[in-house]
């Protein structure tokens, strides 16, 4: 588990340029990794496994929009996470296993998130 905000400049230059949000889905069949979001702190209540494309900005399903608790990507994922969608906002960086609870400001506030291979 790793924040690293002081990485962001860098963690963005991942990102294709022109690359378009998508919605998140749970088709794992086509996807290149996944991450699991729940509503309440220590992976309860309602959740999810969200499929994604590396380095591909995802928002959050109806539901889970500025609604999570806790997450956490797959191995050998790094995951930023957005207070926004289209990933903009404030961030929150994670690893496998990921965070069983977020600090105040992260918190019921993703709204999306974008994953890549270091």
């Amino acid at each position: 588990m790793h924040f690293q905000k002081s990485a962001l400049g860098f963690l963005i230059a991942a990102l294709p340029s022109g690359a378009r949000p998508t919605e998140a889905s749970t088709d794992s069949a086509l996807a290149d990794g996944s991450l699991f979001v729940c509503t309440d702190a220590n992976f309860s209540g309602a959740c999810i496994n969200l499929t994604f494309f590396n380095a591909v900005c995802s928002n959050m399903p109806s539901g889970f929009q500025d609604n999570i608790s806790s997450f956490g990507p797959d191995p050998g994922w790094v995951c930023i996470t957005y207070t926004d969608p289209d990933c903009r906002g404030t961030t929150y960086v994670g690893t496998y296993p990921g965070f069983a609870g977020l600090p105040s400001g992260i918190n019921d506030a993703i709204s999306s998130f974008h994953c890549f291979t270091p």
